[in-house]
């Protein structure tokens, strides 16, 4: 070929290479979030992950992200194809460890990213928060999970006042707040060793949400304090604790594997800056590691639960015999008595007293939460017959709901103790049993097995005489009805679809008719007006059947023989109003009205008051 014809196609190729520009280059790809490695923390109602990377493009060209997911760094699996560098992957397994990676794609060009690793988090931790011991749970309050002040993964408390996670091994610090709360805090809180634990939520009772700084000391049972107590095997019966405070402490309780409150505890102190227990028995415990809840309130409410875990491994005594306690029952009951500031422990209420400004104390005393099912208060009071004492340690106290799968509820010395009742539900079937524990660490078998259906809120509703009514007979009959508490037009049925409404048994003390003109001048009906189920009640004002009563201002009390008076004005009401559920077991009771008749544990009032003016005849 002729020089020409070379010089010619070379021109031609120049010419060519110049029209089609330089070869496309590749994009670039990197990993960021998790760290290769890394322990992921996540919520347990999602289990997810958000996988984040980072690309460009040199020539600025929109960029696609396929993301592979798998168990084996080797046997990957693309999940998605996306148009953003992040996919959040759900409903993964936890404790199981991946392997991921990103592949981007210019639409000609794809580039891999390094394949990285996660493993999540394999320790369930369900925080609980109730607004008092016996009280509604906390909706919506933040639960954030700490470690080194930093927050690991948060999340609000559902409508049963949980929240749920799945977290890496470690020790974390958990805060809980909530709009008009005080602050509350869990310190070195390890799931490992406590899956649950409860917390407290309350109201902030002042401006000063100071959360106090704890130092907790153990001591051996000759008052020497144990240099590092979560190094050392305890080896002896019994220990003490020491407790100081920078924060003036309201009340202070103690619990040994168990959270501590006002109707459980293995100590408490009441509004002390320092405080030494006595001893406290540990021969229950053996071969096992258990946390000391260290818990106190200051006067605002912030509560601080503090966790020192003790390795107890002691030399015991033989124990041949292991004889279950006898002889369980229960009384429980459900109350919709609003949690006001008479209400609060009588320590708090003295402090306060001294403290506090007179205004805020009548504000808190004018307090008035808004009432729904939440604000309910629920109990069980469980109590049986001892096991031999030989060797015996305590009790402890399960609950169940299926009978199989059993929770440790509470561990007392005593024969008796309390379900604080925070997760139970109106309706629904529980179960108990009690085990004899002994001291070498060692249980009996179950006692008998009771079955306990909480009781749901029930509302009173007053028909006639109407309220604001006019021209009423002087000889009225007095009707009302229980109703439901969603909605006074409709009838309750507390016991839910297990418990028949026929053997539920309503329970009335009045009506109470309230005269307005003289002060501490009423009458009441005498005797107690009960029905099986939710019925419509009719009451005539009968001044010859002997069942009305005049009570006069100087606390005198007569037979009410006439009419009540020609055109005056009077308020009508009820002064109990309870229903109650009876088995072999024990007994249930819902109270929304009870003026101290034993029927609730604490002042119920009425919601409200019919008032009616008479007429002339």
């Amino acid at each position: 070929m002729s020089k020409k014809w070379l010089l010619l196609i070379a021109v031609v190729v120049l010419a060519l290479y110049g029209c089609l520009g330089p070869a496309n280059r590749n994009p670039q790809v990197s990993l960021i979030y998790p760290e290769d490695g890394a322990q992921v923390a996540v919520l347990a109602s999602t289990k997810a992950v958000t996988l984040k990377s980072t690309a460009s493009d040199p020539e600025g060209l929109s960029l696609t992200f396929d993301v592979y997911l798998g168990t084996s760094a080797s046997n990957l699996s693309k999940i998605a194809t996306v148009d953003e560098p992040e996919y959040t992957v759900s409903d993964l397994t936890p404790g199981q460890t991946y392997y991921w990676k990103v592949v981007v794609s210019d639409g000609t060009n794809s580039v891999p990213s390094p394949v990285w690793s996660f493993t999540v988090g394999g320790n369930h931790s369900l925080i609980k928060v109730a607004d008092f011991t016996t009280g509604p749970a906390t909706v919506g309050a933040k639960v954030e999970i700490l470690q080194n002040d930093s927050v690991v993964i948060s999340d609000l408390t559902n409508s049963e006042g949980h929240a749920e996670f799945y977290l890496p091994d470690g020790r974390y610090d958990i805060k809980i707040t909530g709009e008009g709360k005080a602050t509350s805090m869990i310190y070195n809180y390890d799931p490992q060793i406590v899956e649950k634990i409860e917390t407290l939520s309350r109201r902030q009772m002042t401006d000063n949400d100071q959360i106090p700084n704890l130092e907790v000391e153990i001591l051996d049972q000759n008052n020497n304090v144990i240099p590092d107590p979560e190094a050392t095997t305890i080896t002896f019966d019994y220990i003490k604790v020491h407790v100081t405070s920078d924060v003036v402490i309201g009340v202070l309780y103690i619990g040994l594997d168990y959270t501590p409150s006002a109707v459980a505890r293995d100590s408490r102190a009441l509004n002390t800056y320092e405080f030494t227990t006595g001893l406290l028995d540990i021969r229950r415990f053996q071969d096992v590691t258990i946390p000391v809840h260290v818990v106190a309130y200051t006067p605002n409410d912030t509560r601080v639960d503090k966790l020192i875990y003790l390795t107890i491994n002691r030399t015991v005594p033989e124990v041949t015999e292991r004889i279950a306690p006898t002889g369980l029952w229960y009384y429980g009951w459900t109350s919709d008595v609003d949690l006001e500031y008479y209400s609060l422990p009588k320590p708090f209420r003295e402090f306060l007293s001294k403290n506090m400004p007179k205004e805020m104390q009548k504000e808190l005393e004018n307090y008035k939460p808004e009432h729904n099912i939440t604000n309910s208060n629920i109990l069980v009071q469980l109590a049986w017959t001892h096991a031999p004492s030989t060797n015996r340690a305590g009790y402890n106290v399960y609950r169940s709901t299926d009978q199989e799968n059993w929770e440790k509820i509470a561990f007392t010395t005593t024969y008796y103790t309390f379900d604080k009742a925070v997760d139970l539900v109106p309706g629904q079937r529980y179960y108990y049993t009690v085990r004899t524990v002994y001291r070498d660490g060692s249980e009996s078998g179950n006692s008998n097995i009771i079955e306990v259906i909480p009781l749901d809120l029930f509302k009173v509703k007053l028909i006639s005489p109407a309220d604001n009514q006019t021209n009423v007979s002087r000889t009225p009959t007095f009707i009302w009805e229980p109703v439901d508490w969603r909605d006074n037009t409709s009838t309750p049925h507390i016991g839910g679809d297990l418990i028949d409404d026929e053997n539920i048994i309503f329970v009335y003390y009045g009506p109470w008719i309230y005269d307005q003109a003289v002060s501490d001048q009423h009458i009441y009906y005498g005797p107690l007006t009960g029905t099986n189920g939710p019925s419509q009640i009719s009451i005539p004002f009968d001044p010859t059947s002997g069942y009305w009563i005049r009570i006069y201002p100087n606390g005198e009390e007569d037979y009410q023989t006439e009419p009540l008076e020609k055109f005056k004005t009077y308020e009508w009401g009820l002064d109990a109003a309870s229903a109650y559920y009876e088995t072999d077991d024990g007994l249930w009771i819902s109270t929304t009205i009870d003026y101290g008749y034993g029927f609730d544990r604490w002042t119920n009032e009425a919601d409200y008051f019919n008032r009616f003016t008479t007429g002339e005849e």
